[in-house]
């Protein structure tokens, strides 16, 4: 059996070859800081729901924790997410998010990497989480240039203690991270494991002119994209796209979104198709383009006695599509005052007609005025202006 210290050291060296790392000082912290001390004993969940336990079966908890793969460390009560790469996929309506998770190796080098750290650079880190970003930060940057912020006492308190025995003592605070830090900004860097749907308005207030945000960005439950913002300091932000990445979103102002499941409502309309039509909500590239060119709708995986189908409705659940195997075809069938099955066929064949484009070439425009738009290419290129019912 290797050992953690083993394991720890083949994890990063292949991130140092495969060119995932290449910045020399966050090297020398991903080989500083072991993954291990920062992932609790029990109670741990991967990708795939199976439980981990580091008494009852150490070889297996260590293959885990140094696996490219999250792991979620607190949940709601019920279920698990379900993994597909990297991209988080709901398993049904009755499944879990997880509340907080040790992001996958890879996603916390790529995301650093993008954050453009020096020495001397005061960080803002929103979700403390299982504090090995912390520490990796800390190790960076030095303790006193590292403010973090958690919203749940019991995941700060985790932290901490981890932390601790690392040596670390940069400065955690339990708070809303969706407000930052004013206490101690400016800052050089704002980064967040966390997704958003929007950039926050107190990030921006928050940054130094020149200043970078790094997070997770998408209108998908549970996926997005890694989001570099350029912050020059007028309000603005320019953000670009770096590849599909699953995320736990950063908990907002107001209500959580009701889960999606089948209203059971009869249909205004039906219609057969031979061509599968689910093959494009559930592959990334082409749901991602959707998300942007169709505002305000949202997916789940639906069985029934014909197979395997989808849901699909909008945040009120006002309008909504229900698609399952009926025979050797596809039923499609929708109501409710928007044909959303129709503006989907029509953005697949403007997203068909661009060349199929991948969530790299596209990026995000913040106004002063906080409105947010989306654009292919070029910030002058093809847009779309975000609509967003949830304001976040």
């Amino acid at each position: 059996m290797l050992t953690a210290r083993e394991r720890h050291s083949a994890l990063i060296e292949a991130m140092v070859a495969d060119g995932t790392l290449t910045d020399a000082a966050l090297i020398d912290a991903f080989r500083a800081v072991p993954r291990h001390v920062f992932i609790p004993d029990t109670g741990a969940l991967t990708a795939r729901g199976t439980t981990l336990n580091a008494a009852g079966n150490p070889e297996k908890w260590l293959a885990a924790v140094y696996a490219d793969s999250a792991i979620a460390t607190h949940v709601d009560e019920g279920g698990v997410p379900r993994q597909r790469g990297n991209i988080t996929m709901p398993s049904s309506p009755e499944a879990e998010a997880a509340t907080s998770s040790s992001s996958a190796p890879t996603v916390l080098a790529h995301l650093l990497e993008l954050a453009d750290l020096s020495t001397g650079q005061k960080v803002l880190e929103v979700g403390t989480g299982t504090g090995w970003n912390t520490a990796l930060l800390a190790h960076r940057l030095g303790d006193a240039n590292v403010t973090s912020v958690e919203l749940d006492p019991r995941v700060a308190g985790s932290a901490r203690s981890a932390l601790h025995e690392e040596g670390h003592r940069p400065n955690v605070h339990i708070a809303d991270g969706y407000r930052g830090y004013p206490e101690a900004a400016p800052y050089d860097r704002i980064t967040s494991t966390c997704g958003v749907r929007s950039l926050p308005p107190a990030w921006l207030d928050q940054l130094a002119p020149g200043g970078l945000v790094v997070c997770p960005w998408g209108l998908l439950e549970g996926a997005g994209v890694l989001t570099r913002f350029e912050c020059p300091g007028d309000g603005t932000a320019l953000g670009r796209f770096h590849g599909g990445v699953g995320f736990v979103p950063l908990r907002t102002p107001g209500p959580r979104p009701s889960p999606i499941h089948d209203s059971g409502q009869q249909p205004d309309e039906y219609r057969l198709t031979q061509e599968d039509p689910i093959a494009p909500l559930m592959a990334f590239p082409s749901a991602f383009a959707l998300s942007l060119m169709v505002s305000d709708w949202r997916v789940r995986r639906r069985w029934i006695g014909t197979g395997s189908g989808v849901w699909v409705c909008d945040h009120g659940d006002t309008s909504w599509v229900r698609v399952y195997p009926y025979g050797t075809s596809w039923m499609i069938e929708q109501g409710g005052p928007r044909s959303i099955w129709d503006e989907f066929e029509d953005a697949l064949k403007e997203w068909s007609g661009l060349d199929e484009p991948g969530p790299e070439r596209f990026g995000l425009t913040v106004e002063a005025d906080g409105r947010h738009r989306t654009w292919l290419d070029s910030p002058e290129g093809r847009s779309w202006e975000v609509v967003d019912p949830l304001k976040c």
